[in-house]
Formats: structure tokens, C-alpha cells, sequence
């Protein structure tokens, strides 16, 4: 029986390539957690900045202004879309502003592109589109995400309520 000198016995020799075989099954799933992140950021960024949109857009709706000239909602609508700018560039695309008013409160039809009367419940309504951003969780995500801000305020009293 021959003799091994301890200088040549490598115990990991049979481990060359593991940390390779590793990083290999570990990586997909950090890119999966890394690119879930960044889309439910961007999710979450674009749920806060279109609720924020509709707040102004409904605070600016209850002061009445624009009442006497016709020009409400339009004047609601450019007050909301400000805020948006940072999802859709100045282009506006993918981005929805709707303004309606109950008459009788809260519930009942609304009237659609309508700011109301005075004492009557207005709602801001902003919708935004837009496509997934990375490619490996977007194919589990639908085509198309669409984040929703509604606010509800009652107009202030700027003349007889009705």
C-alpha cells in the first residue's frame, strides 16, 4: 500500500465550479425579487400621485370657481393634471381626469362632467394606465395596470344651496 503525502490531498478538489452552480440558481430569483420590487414601487409611486391628484383636483372643485363663466370642470381638470405629469411626461397619455357631481348627496346617479351646485357632493376621479416595466414580472402582471385616485367633497355654499 502506498503512502498519500499530505501535501497533495486536496479535500475540495470534487467542488470546482460550485460557487458558479450556485450564483446559477440564486440569481434568477434575486432578478425576480429585484424586478417585483421595482414594479410594486412604481405601483405604490403611482397610486400616491394620482390620489394626490384627485385631492387637489377636488379641493379646487368645492370653491366653486368657474361657476359664473361655464368653464368648471375644465378648470378642475387642469388643477389635477399638474400632479400627473410626473407619470405620463407632458403628453398626458395613459392619464383619465373625470368630474361628476350627486346631486342628492352621495348616493344616487351622478351627473357626469358636471363640478354640481352649491352643497352638493363633487368627486375627482383619476385613472392612469401604463404597461409593466420589466420584462420577467410583467409577464405574470397583466398587459395593462390601471391605478385609480377618487376623492369626494361637498361644495362650499358660494350661493343658495338648492
Amino acid at each position: 500500500m502506498r503512502a498519500r503525502r499530505i501535501s497533495q490531498y486536496r479535500p475540495w478538489r470534487d467542488e470546482a465550479g460550485a460557487s458558479a452552480l450556485e450564483v446559477a440558481f440564486i440569481l434568477p430569483v434575486l432578478l425576480a425579487m429585484l424586478f417585483g420590487l421595482v414594479e410594486f414601487g412604481y405601483n405604490l409611486f403611482a397610486r400616491s400621485t394620482v390620489e394626490k391628484a384627485a385631492q387637489v383636483g377636488v379641493r379646487f372643485a368645492v370653491t366653486g370657481e368657474g361657476f359664473d363663466t361655464g368653464n368648471r370642470v375644465a378648470l378642475i381638470k387642469d388643477a389635477a393634471r399638474p400632479l400627473t405629469q410626473v407619470l405620463s411626461g407632458s403628453t398626458g397619455t395613459g392619464v383619465t381626469i373625470q368630474v361628476r357631481s350627486y346631486p342628492n348627496g352621495t348616493s344616487g346617479a351622478a351627473t357626469e362632467d358636471s363640478g354640481g351646485d352649491p352643497c352638493q357632493t363633487v368627486e375627482v376621479q383619476v385613472d392612469y394606465r401604463y404597461a409593466p416595466l420589466t420584462p420577467l414580472v410583467g409577464s405574470l402582471l397583466p398587459p395593462e395596470i390601471t391605478v385609480t385616485g377618487r376623492e369626494r367633497m361637498v361644495n362650499e355654499p358660494w350661493a343658495v344651496c338648492k
